[in-house]
């Protein structure tokens, strides 16, 4: 079907930092870093109710009505078109997750195709599911929580928030020229100061390379939520501060840089916005001392390097070339924690409590070196952890996350309540 669709914004510019950001990850992985699934539809759903969805979202939200033309040999330029039609896939008696997994697979077409793809699945004739997967260069998971709001409520409120293509003309503007310079001279200052990470050679280098663990844990909420209380702080901060020790005792590196996944919602105009913003920032936690002091340490870096966590990545890019180029490689250390949680009510936890871990998958793409996940509630954490094995085995990776357990629960001062790991 061709669903036809206006809305507003229409105008073409550079990409904002947020777009770039992505930009720039997608290009290194060579992927489009697809979000989205498959949803089943109530009885009764009609093709022409879909369309009206699909139709709803290319209208109202900018990023979705955008194309990337190429730009000489930089970045594209984004290009945000007043009008147009998109094709909704019908497709009869065959499996969601597959076409799912095709949308996924197949690369988007930045420049001649909308960065959203969307099927219907019928079984007997009868609508059964809808598949619905953008490109990253739509939007980040903040982005993705509002919009699914907006959706279901069919919100007709004008958006909020400075769109991307009106982010990137404040973001020359001296103010924004200011906040990069000041991003730039944080991550320089720290990156020149941190001693060599000193991180000794993988002990095991696997094929495939890069690998994806899950640990699901009933234990780290309440035992995470216990040592912050002690110390009067937000248990979100007692998270980064017990991975910092569990990672230094693993490794040996005792001044640990993390690059924290900051959602920039915080900053204003961009609360309400359907667009990628978020970017990573510098956090460099030393671990001396007990946990009270790394937690306070943690706290104090985690909030300046939310705060220094919005600028150029290409400017970036260059100031961290120019670290390596007088330090050496091992400052590339990419260790990144993307806290996704929403917080709640900070319940206690339901016995008895339990733990597992498994490595779920493993390919040769290209990722990060150590990157967490961290998504759930006040009763259950799933960290999901995708390691490169040239920088740890897949045993420390491991012992990383059960030590950050045993550390978080020592600092909380109540016992040990873990069934036995199951482990593969």
């Amino acid at each position: 079907m061709r669903v036809t669709f206006e809305g507003s914004g229409a105008g073409s510019g550079p990409l904002s930092w947020g777009q770039l950001d992505i930009w720039l990850k997608m290009v290194a992985v060579g992927q489009s870093m697809a979000m989205g699934g498959v949803r089943p539809l109530p009885p009764g759903t009609t093709l022409d109710d879909v369309a009206d969805e699909l139709r709803y979202l290319m209208s109202r939200y900018e990023s979705m009505r955008t194309r990337l033309v190429p730009d000489g040999d930089g970045p594209p330029r984004q290009v945000v078109h007043g009008s147009g039609s998109i094709e909704l896939e019908v497709l009869d008696d065959v499996d969601a997750g597959a076409v799912e997994a095709r949308y996924r697979d197949v690369p988007f077409d930045h420049a001649n195709e909308w960065p959203v793809r969307m099927a219907v699945v019928r079984a007997g004739g009868v609508c059964r599911s809808a598949v619905l997967v953008m490109s990253h260069i739509v939007m980040d998971g903040a982005g993705a929580v509002l919009m699914m709001t907006e959706t279901d409520a069919r919100t007709t409120a004008p958006t909020e928030g400075h769109s991307a293509l009106e982010q990137a003309r404040r973001q020359a503007l001296p103010a924004g020229v200011r906040q990069n310079v000041a991003a730039l001279r944080h991550w320089d200052t720290h990156l020149r100061a941190i001693p060599d990470p000193g991180l000794a050679p993988s002990r095991e280098v696997r094929t495939p390379r890069h690998w994806t663990g899950v640990l699901h844990s009933t234990v780290l909420p309440s035992a995470l939520r216990e040592a912050a209380l002690r110390e009067g702080v937000e248990p979100a901060p007692a998270l980064l501060a017990a991975f910092a020790i569990a990672f230094a005792q693993v490794t040996g590196v005792t001044v640990v840089p993390l690059r924290l996944v900051s959602s920039n919602r915080f900053r204003a105009g961009l609360a309400g916005v359907v667009a990628p913003v978020s970017q990573p920032g510098l956090c460099v936690i030393d671990t001396a001392g007990d946990f009270a002091a790394v937690l306070h340490r943690t706290r104090g870096a985690a909030i300046t390097a939310y705060k220094y966590a919005y600028y150029n990545r290409l400017d970036l890019n260059a100031v961290v070339a120019a670290v390596i180029a007088d330090r050496g490689r091992q400052f590339a250390l990419d260790l990144s924690v993307n806290d996704r949680r929403l917080g709640g009510a900070l319940q206690a936890v339901p016995r008895p409590a339990r733990s597992d871990f498994a490595w779920v998958a493993s390919g040769d793409e290209p990722s990060s070196a150590l990157f967490l996940n961290v998504d759930g509630s006040d009763e259950a954490v799933e960290i999901t952890i995708y390691i490169d094995t040239h920088l740890l085995a897949l045993a420390d990776a491991e012992a990383v996350l059960w030590a950050m357990e045993r550390v978080a629960v020592a600092a909380a001062g109540v016992e040990e309540r873990v069934v036995a790991p199951t482990v593969s």
